[in-house]
């Protein structure tokens, strides 16, 4: 590939196409010279180490290549798996360092380190590990695998406040994490998230649905409807004589896109197991099951634990009982649900007349707000995040780069 090339590969999309943190005027001369000789626009090279990149990523959106210079990391290792946390997939991350050590190039490798280049750098060495980085070849495509996370909602009974959910969870996890979230509405007709967001449904969704072929970035760039900085939404309004007939495929194929761009990808299902709904039950790493204390939302929350662990056993299945207090005496006591589901509620909203309506009303997540509802919302934000990163804690990369659909 030529250095034309790499430029056309790295220039085509918004976010930043190359950040470089190198940490002496030697190495930064060698990096200025091949950022010129391969014409790569908008290039960033900054004079700092991995340390810099992790505070600066955390607030910024991740470039498509990244460069960082590791030589003063006393635990590179678990600076790389901090890295990851603030990086959006798709990264691809080159380290510089001074140890010439064949066991740490293995270890950077194994976590999903594109390339590691050992200082003092030569213009073709840099040269020729970029191109390979964006050709994708070899042990160069590691990091590029790496996908983001699917969660998957579904109310077991109709009205319990699913939606409610995955509008707040997408907008905590956008919002208090700083992650790049995607909130996808699967139901064309009766779907109520652009709603619950104060938002105008996309035109096109449906489109691309019943046919595979126009899903690319480029039609993502023109359906998805922004929230703000982090958080985008797809969704769609469709009229109610003419039944949508998504197609299985194409549900595959726009999930990975959304995956290979975004951290989190929320998914608020109807509770109708069509094709579509079976795929994203298939290739969910979470699932949420919001149901009432009801004997109904009893059965059918057993049913889809019960199918869960038959289709996707590898999927984490959380258990929400919603609305909890509004019918104090019709309501089955918790104890006796969790032995009618065979396993324990994790999470428990409480009817919160006060805080919720208002805000479901005004167009604005649940989440946003105050109340026990919202607190409780925004603690399972933070448990499906995972902890905050930490120096000091090592394999998490390993982890995020494994993860697929």
């Amino acid at each position: 590939m030529s250095g034309t090339a790499l430029a056309k590969e790295t220039g085509t999309q918004e976010r930043q196409q190359l950040r470089a943190f190198v940490a002496d005027d030697e190495t930064r001369a060698v990096v200025e010279q091949v950022v010129g000789d391969l014409v790569i626009p908008a290039a960033a090279i900054h004079r700092g180490t991995i340390r810099d990149a992790i505070k600066l990523l955390g607030r910024q959106r991740s470039p498509r290549v990244l460069l960082v210079d590791i030589s003063a990391s006393e635990l590179p290792l678990s600076d790389i798996n901090e890295l990851a946390e603030v990086c959006e997939p798709g990264v691809s991350v080159v380290a510089i360092g001074d140890r010439n050590d064949v066991g740490l190039f293995r270890e950077l490798i194994n976590h999903g380190i594109s390339d590691y280049l050992v200082k003092p750098l030569t213009p073709s060495l840099l040269q020729r590990s970029l191109l390979a980085v964006v050709e994708g070849g070899g042990a160069h495509s590691r990091q590029t695998g790496r996908l983001g996370r699917t969660i998957a909602v579904m109310g077991c009974r109709g009205g319990v406040g699913a939606t409610t959910v995955a509008t707040s969870l997408a907008w905590a996890i956008a919002t208090r994490r700083c992650r790049r979230v995607v909130l996808f509405d699967l139901d064309l007709q009766f779907g109520s998230v652009a709603l619950g967001m104060d938002l105008d449904p996309a035109h096109g969704l449906r489109d691309a649905l019943e046919n595979p072929g126009r899903i690319d970035g480029l039609y993502l760039e023109r359906t998805l409807v922004r929230h703000s900085e982090t958080l985008w939404v797809l969704s769609a309004e469709e009229t109610l004589d003419d039944p949508v007939r998504a197609d299985r495929d194409a549900v595959g194929l726009l999930l990975h896109e959304l995956q290979s761009k975004f951290h989190f990808v929320v998914v608020d299902l109807p509770r109708q197991l069509g094709p579509a709904v079976q795929q994203v039950l298939q290739s969910a790493n979470n699932l949420l099951l919001v149901s009432d204390l009801s004997l109904a939302g009893m059965r059918d929350t057993m049913r889809l634990n019960q199918l869960m662990q038959a289709t996707n056993a590898s999927c984490i299945v959380t258990v929400i009982a919603s609305r909890v207090g509004e019918y104090r005496t019709g309501e089955i006591p918790r104890a006796e649900f969790e032995r009618g589901i065979g396993r324990p509620i994790d999470l428990v909203l409480p009817f919160d007349p006060k805080h919720v309506p208002p805000l479901v009303n005004a167009g604005r997540p649940v989440a946003s707000g105050s109340g026990p509802t919202a607190s409780a919302l925004c603690r399972l934000a933070d448990q499906l995040c995972g902890a905050k990163p930490s120096a000091g804690k090592g394999g998490l990369l390993a982890r995020l780069l494994s993860r697929r659909s």
